[in-house]
């Protein structure tokens, strides 16, 4: 029985210690004719897995494009610890 309870006890841990904070550093960059302007914004993810603070960054990198402007916009996130 008590072999049972310090499975339990250790399962709980295990699972409670998965959720942690990380930061999401994403790099902003905006091109139009010629001149680049660079932004760094982080942002923090308070609580949660790996997965998903990894979806959470990775819904903020996107690559717009005006062709007819030419105009160009991209931001690259990356997660960290």
């Amino acid at each position: 029985m008590k072999k049972y309870i310090f499975i339990s006890i250790l399962a709980v841990v295990s699972l409670a210690s998965c959720k942690k904070d990380y930061s999401c550093t994403c790099t902003q960059t905006y091109t139009q004719d010629g001149e680049v302007d660079t932004y760094i914004l982080t942002r923090s993810i308070a609580g949660a897995t790996k997965a998903e603070a990894t979806a959470a960054c990775n819904e903020s990198t996107l690559n717009y494009t005006d062709t007819e402007d030419g105009y160009n916009y991209t931001e690259k996130c990356d997660l960290s610890k």
